[in-house]
């Protein structure tokens, strides 16, 4: 009588953990592709708005020969951007 239980059983059991486990999960945030970010360079000791760059990985974002950069405050700038024309 125990193995017809187990042989039905587990498998039944399986079953249903791998269904609860699906409907748990959450999926990925999708990340907008096309999103656009405001690029800033660094002039004159202030930190200037000068383009839009899209980040979506590839080739730095530039401004007349000049890497862009995400604006920390008015005096500092932060990280690279990058920009991939489609």
């Amino acid at each position: 009588m125990k193995t017809k239980v187990l042989k039905f059983g587990m498998p039944l059991m399986a079953f249903l953990l791998a269904i609860v486990f699906a409907f748990a999960t959450s999926p990925e945030a999708v990340v907008e592709e096309s999103a656009s970010f405001t690029g800033y360079i660094l002039q004159n000791g202030k930190c200037v708005e000068v383009r839009t760059c899209n980040n979506a990985g590839g080739p730095l974002c530039m401004y007349n020969g000049a890497p862009v950069r995400t604006k920390i405050s008015d005096t500092q700038c932060g990280s690279f951007l990058t920009h991939w024309v489609n």
